[in-house]
């Protein structure tokens, strides 16, 4: 029995040991090591060495970016999304949409302007990828009114026939749809040439306006811009929907979906976000919490 005792004794002491000596050594040579890195590390950052070493040559780009990593098929129920996955990356990332080069809009408010509202900010900035800004931002009067929209192509500004394929999604139609407007009894697309001009010789001199001169021109910019835009409901409803589906070349398969009432359903159920109070013992009944 003594000797089993002495023998743990032994083991015991053996382990305390090697704990202090492991704790000794991280207060000491440890830390020593750790700020030697640290200071090497910084040195590579301050000469460039290390974020040299981090960039891909740019030869290998293109392979090691855009045509990298393993294609993912998501069901939706309807279609199928077959998309690339970049290594490293949790959200997919598409290369094949096609950046707007006829928007004026998009010259200041970029391409995916829309950060207000948080409930609806990611449904609209998709939208945006193949709707015009003006489609929804400019409401005509009356005598103005066509109910004619039609595609135009992001890259060469052209009106072409419509992109809509079963199956494709419509981020990469590398078109967008624009309405017409009445002006002196001619039909003609709201984005003319006169507006674009215009807000590109504001781009151009804005750094030399007065705040006066940027106002005004602000203001002409903006003058056909509607307070207050075409809300989801405007287009996803069965009695009058805003976007005329079908001439724009949808099936009358996508048509019943837009119609449905499953979006604004969802739109409008929720609106409003909780968030559990896991650390926060007591408040979890609280509907003011958002």
């Amino acid at each position: 029995m003594k000797t089993v005792l002495t023998k743990l004794y032994i083991i015991a002491t053996m382990a305390v040991t090697i704990f202090l000596i492991f704790i000794i050594w991280q207060l000491t040579f440890g830390r020593m090591v750790k700020e030697y890195k640290d200071r090497k590390e910084f040195e590579q950052i301050s000469d460039g060495t290390d974020l040299k070493k981090s960039l891909p040559k740019k030869e290998d780009f293109k392979d090691l970016v855009l045509d990298s990593g393993e294609r993912v098929k998501h069901y939706l129920g309807y279609k199928i999304f077959d998309v690339k996955r970049i290594k490293g990356h949790f959200h997919l990332i598409d290369y094949e949409i096609t950046p707007d080069k006829r928007s004026y809009c998009i010259t200041c408010h970029g391409d995916i302007p829309h950060d207000k509202i948080k409930q609806i900010r990611a449904f609209a900035n998709m939208h945006a990828s193949f709707i015009a800004c003006q489609t929804c931002h400019a409401k005509f009067k009356k005598e103005d009114r066509t109910n004619v929209y039609k595609w135009y192509d992001c890259t060469s500004g052209k009106i072409v026939p419509s992109p809509v394929k079963e199956g494709v999604p419509a981020g990469i139609y590398k078109a967008k749809i624009i309405p017409f407007e009445r002006k002196n009894g001619s039909l003609q697309r709201i984005d003319n040439q006169e507006r674009m001009d215009f807000a590109a010789e504001f781009k151009k001199n804005e750094p030399m306006l007065t705040e006066l001169q940027k106002t005004k021109a602000k203001k002409i910019i903006h003058n056909l811009i509607s307070k207050q835009p075409y809300s989801c409901e405007d287009c996803h409803q069965k009695k009058s929907p805003l976007l005329p589906f079908e001439e724009l070349g949808y099936s009358r398969k996508r048509v019943n979906a837009f119609l449905g009432t499953e979006v604004i359903g969802m739109i409008k159920k929720y609106s409003s976000f909780y968030m559990p109070r896991l650390l926060n013992p007591g408040f979890g009944d609280d509907k003011n919490q958002q």
